[in-house]
């Protein structure tokens, strides 16, 4: 036999009161008031139930007084005679100082490096080291001026050596050209230093090429001596 639920009236239509929701009859709108403190009253309001509207100016600021400058003292400046002014100083019966524009980026009082060029002379050649990575061999290269010398497959050529007047073997600068087989741009041209072989070396896979020194001019008391 079913059972059947049953429910006071009284509750059941409160429940179907709540759910249904307030009507528009009793929703009531109520007017806002000026907050504490803003010195607004109510007399200077009008409202028509949804806000405030101020009909009157709000104040709060002292005007400003019909002269600004009223009770400062002016500081009296001396009239200055530009005849007088002298920006430079007395000037000299030679004219005016002359200004000279420095370049961007210097300024005065910088300390300024010099570097003195070493004094060179041209020997007869050049000693060379040539580097084979792959078989890990050294071999040495004395080429004389525009002498052209074979290592692997790399054709190189010796322009002219260069070398410091008063200190020959202390280093030596070697113009070369080295070309590699199948190709037709070098893979170097330039001079090399034997004192910075870093500095510009040769870029290649197989082989290493630096300078030793170059080889002097003989001389009188060199053949002699021999």
């Amino acid at each position: 036999m079913p059972t059947t639920l049953r429910f006071p009236t009284l509750c059941a239509a409160a429940c179907a009161a709540g759910l249904a929701g307030p009507s528009a009859a009793q929703i009531i709108v109520v007017p806002l008031e000026p907050a504490p403190g803003s010195g607004v009253e109510g007399d200077g309001l009008e409202g028509d139930g949804t806000g405030l509207i101020p009909t009157d100016p709000v104040t709060g600021f002292e005007p400003l007084p019909p002269d600004p400058g009223a009770g400062w003292n002016p500081i009296q400046l001396d009239p200055i005679d530009p005849d007088a002014v002298e920006p430079w100083g007395a000037v000299s019966e030679d004219g005016p100082p002359v200004l000279e524009l420095l370049p961007p980026g210097s300024a005065v009082g910088q300390d300024v490096t010099t570097v003195a060029e070493d004094a060179v002379t041209q020997g007869n050649g050049a000693v060379l080291k040539g580097l084979d990575k792959l078989a890990g061999t050294v071999e040495e290269l004395r080429l004389a001026s525009g002498e052209t010398v074979g290592l692997g497959w790399l054709e190189i050529t010796l322009g002219e050596c260069r070398y410091p007047v008063d200190n020959p073997s202390g280093d030596a600068y070697a113009w070369l050209e080295i070309v590699e087989e199948g190709q037709a741009e070098p893979v170097f041209r330039g001079w090399m230093i034997a004192s910075s072989p870093g500095l510009n070396a040769l870029d290649h896979a197989r082989f290493d090429v630096w300078v030793l020194n170059c080889t002097l001019p003989e001389t009188p008391e060199t053949e002699a001596t021999e």
